[in-house]
């Protein structure tokens, strides 16, 4: 990579947004292409204590607070009457025990308006990209540059593709993927009247078929569904047929959304498994979702958003390909490690070890291990699993060695099944 000075974003998304800033801060030359294509709600609008420190560097924590709901921890419930609550306090490690639930329009303005204040330049329009021809470097289109008075005085030294699921150069060049063997359809909306939730926790219930989750924000509350299409076929032809019958239907989610409403339009996602295989070149980078994007169940995808933008300011200002080779090692594998922890949620491993932990507290052996898979459970849902090795190699040992003696009798005397996610 050559030294950089402009840099190009595309997408104007928390992704682009918060990389602008940090290269802005940097005095780097930068704009942002951003077409204003939003739908009305927006999933991952619950946050993980894991980002609180980056929201605080960048200076919006206490703006975010203003319009969100505080949220303390996480509850999951195995069936619709057995639930376990663990308050990020139980994970006693360096993160705030808290994080926020955001309505994710007011999130996206906040990032948006403060790149805008440090003085980052927007361009409302497309940005067309192409190959060059040499090698893999690319170029923004001659349309493109007129379209904003040679902003650059020709070609920036970097473009960077934050265009989201769009992908827009992974497309353009056919870079390979990895992509999970979930394929599940997502259905949210956000609903009035529902049963409460004190205090603010994310609810994440395993259910009769897939998963939901139920998110706290001001004055209603945000509900879906992530489920095989295969099982959406029998709920209804369109998005909110299927959403509405199957609320109705699925034991779990009628008892608490029984006497609730719609309050918006129903949202459909899909397939939340791809890493790209290669996230810099020549002359461009991906970063947030552009370059790998997972299933929600742990509420990551707004962090790995936020700390990728990081990590790729990071890389610019370094500008040698060791410093992007880095950044690269260092997304691919934070990916892949998410990967594994979401793994053990559809697996059913995850509910069994939670199951079989609160069957067993009161002897011996739940007494020396229940402290430690009270602290290092909690910190998949604050984030910070992922980072400290000692809780990786625990949560890997009872998810998997753990159980697998458990079946085998050597340390429970009844059958221990796995509680998968259909």
């Amino acid at each position: 990579m050559k030294p950089v000075k402009t840099v190009a974003i595309i997408g104007g998304g928390p992704s682009g947004c918060a990389l602008a800033t940090l290269l802005k801060r940097k005095n780097f030359n930068v704009s942002v292409f951003y077409l204003e294509k939003r739908p009305e709600i927006i999933v991952g609008e619950s946050l993980v204590p894991a980002i609180i420190p980056f929201l605080r560097e960048l200076g919006v924590e206490d703006e975010v607070k203003t319009y969100s709901t505080y949220k303390p921890g996480a509850s999951v419930w195995t069936n619709k009457d057995e639930e376990a609550t663990s308050p990020f306090s139980f994970g006693e490690g360096t993160l705030p025990p808290y994080a926020y639930n955001v309505p994710r329009l007011d999130f996206d303005k906040t990032i948006f308006d403060l790149a805008k204040r440090e003085g980052v330049t927007f361009f409302h329009q497309q940005a067309k990209v192409e190959v060059t021809g040499n090698g893999d470097e690319l170029k923004l289109s001659d349309e493109t540059i007129n379209a904003i008075g040679n902003y650059f005085n020709g070609q920036p030294d970097l473009i960077v593709d934050a265009s989201g699921r769009s992908r827009m150069i992974s497309r353009l060049m056919n870079i390979p993927t990895w992509e999970g063997k979930r394929k599940d359809v997502a259905l949210f909306s956000h609903m009035k009247d529902t049963e409460p939730i004190a205090p603010f926790n994310i609810h994440l219930h395993r259910l009769e078929k897939g998963w939901s989750w139920r998110i706290p924000l001001p004055g209603r509350t945000s509900i879906g569904v992530v489920i095989n299409p295969e099982h959406l076929k029998e709920y209804g032809s369109t998005k909110e047929e299927r959403y509405d019958n199957y609320l109705k239907s699925e034991p779990t989610l009628k008892k608490f959304t029984q006497n609730g409403t719609r309050a918006t339009g129903v949202v459909q996602y899909d397939n939340y498994q791809l890493i790209s295989q290669k996230m810099y070149g020549t002359n461009w980078a991906l970063t947030g979702d552009a370059a790998g994007f997972l299933d929600p169940i742990f509420s990551s995808g707004l962090f790995l958003a936020i700390k990728g933008a990081f990590r790729m300011a990071k890389a610019i200002e370094g500008g040698t390909d060791a410093h992007y080779k880095q950044y690269q090692k260092e997304q691919m594998r934070e990916l892949y490690v998410w990967q594994k922890l979401i793994d053990t949620w559809y697996s059913g491993r995850l509910f069994t070890l939670m199951r079989v932990g609160m069957d067993r507290m009161d002897t011996a052996l739940g007494r020396f291990l229940g402290p430690h898979m009270q602290k290092h459970l909690t910190r998949i849902f604050t984030g910070e699993a992922v980072y400290r090795w000692y809780s990786r190699r625990f949560l890997n040992f009872v998810t998997g060695s753990m159980i697998d003696w458990m079946k085998l009798g050597r340390l429970h005397n009844r059958d221990v099944r796995d509680l998968e996610v259909k």
